[in-house]
């Protein structure tokens, strides 16, 4: 196990606490508010702020441990690295998050700096997350949808969804060890114990939407706008899930044939 820097041990144990006492309590917060439809304006722009600001701290981790970039190349390469899940903005939930944040701050985003992501959305301000009821809407060019659902809640599984048992657990996170954010339902279908095939049953049966987290019956993406089509329930569960396989396992007189 490397021996961390004292300055590199205690920004480990920043990100720690960040989390713990501000980003996690914040997102708990909203979490029910978004389960109740009560979700106000300005806890949407709160959450996105934390958000945006765990990423300053995983920069600093990452600085102290040699690894020379500029805010904006990690932002641009966040997604890839830390494999967001979400099927509609799997490559740029965390470049939409900084956008909105700096809109929020500057009232205009910058066109130079946010050239191409405006190419792709159209012009972003503070004005593109919209309350409506009980929800918050992000709506830019060809884009209407939930922003809590779609952006912030895998944004902040990928991002403080984890043990951090130890400075050193951050540390790997912070370089991209940790390998890809895998909801419950996706990762128990890669396990080969029959003690899980009920629970595999079980998930193979009530999937989750990719795109916002929730079951077929609470999924209200049909009525949202992605790149200018009509959303609709994307499920979110292992392709190759062997139905017999695991029915097998359920009870030894299950048979293909029957």
């Amino acid at each position: 196990m490397d021996l961390l820097s004292p300055e590199l041990q205690q920004a480990c144990e920043d990100y720690r606490r960040y989390v713990d006492a501000i980003f996690q309590p914040a997102m708990d917060r909203l979490e029910k508010g978004i389960n109740r439809q009560q979700v106000s304006l300005h806890e949407v722009f709160g959450a996105n702020l934390f958000a945006a600001h765990a990423i300053d701290y995983i920069q600093a981790i990452r600085r102290l441990d040699g690894i020379t970039e500029a805010r904006s190349e990690l932002v641009r390469t966040f997604d890839g690295i830390f494999s967001v899940s979400g099927a509609r903005f799997s490559n740029c939930k965390f470049e939409l998050i900084d956008a909105i944040n700096n809109a929020l701050k500057h009232i205009r985003l910058d066109p130079k700096r946010y050239e191409e992501l405006e190419q792709r959305y159209g012009p972003i301000s503070f004005q593109s997350l919209v309350e409506e009821n009980g929800g918050v809407l992000c709506i830019l060019e060809g884009y209407r949808f939930d922003y809590p659902r779609v952006v912030l809640r895998p944004a902040y599984q990928a991002l403080a969804n984890w043990e951090f048992g130890s400075a050193h657990d951050v540390l790997a996170f912070a370089r991209g060890e940790f390998g890809p954010v895998a909801s419950y339902d996706n990762a128990v279908m890669y396990l080969d114990d029959p003690a899980d095939a009920i629970d595999q049953m079980i998930a193979y049966c009530n999937p989750l939407c990719e795109d916002c987290g929730e079951d077929e019956r609470e999924c209200l993406c049909a009525e949202y706008v992605y790149k200018g089509e009509q959303g609709r329930f994307v499920s979110r569960f292992h392709s190759g899930f062997d139905f017999d396989g695991v029915m097998s396992r359920i009870s030894g007189a299950y048979r293909r044939d029957r």
